[in-house]
């Protein structure tokens, strides 16, 4: 009597990469406490671990936007932001008043920065799902 022929199925185990959860709607403003938290919970690392990201996460952005940073920093597909300075104005300077159409003296201004924030690719469609 001749044996039947027995074959094991390959095991596939695939490693994948880091895949984000599903997005999910949340319902209240997250604090920076309860943000370090859930981060904590989605990646199952301790708490003071998900806070040191945090902390880094922001020397990072905030050594960009220094005086003396890039001047720039991006969240890949989420944020984009960047700082223009905007030089002084002298006082006496002839600008036109947006709402008569008419040319008005201006005030003194100092010279500041303008921060912009723009939205990038993953945070457009979130958005507009």
């Amino acid at each position: 009597m001749a044996k039947a022929k027995t074959t094991k199925a390959a095991a596939t185990t695939k490693v994948s990469k880091a895949e984000a959860p599903a997005i999910r709607p949340v319902k209240e403003t997250m604090t920076k406490s309860a943000l370090i938290n859930y981060i904590a919970e989605q990646n199952d690392l301790p708490r003071k671990t998900a806070a040191a990201v945090y902390a880094t996460l922001e020397g990072v952005f905030m050594g960009s936007v220094h005086p003396k940073g890039v001047g720039e920093f991006t969240l890949p597909g989420l944020l984009k932001v960047t700082l223009r300075k905007v030089p002084a104005r002298k006082a006496g300077t002839l600008v036109r008043n947006p709402a008569t159409g008419e040319m008005v003296k201006a005030a003194a201004k100092p010279a500041s920065v303008r921060v912009k924030i723009r939205a990038l690719s993953k945070l457009k469609s979130a958005a507009s799902k």
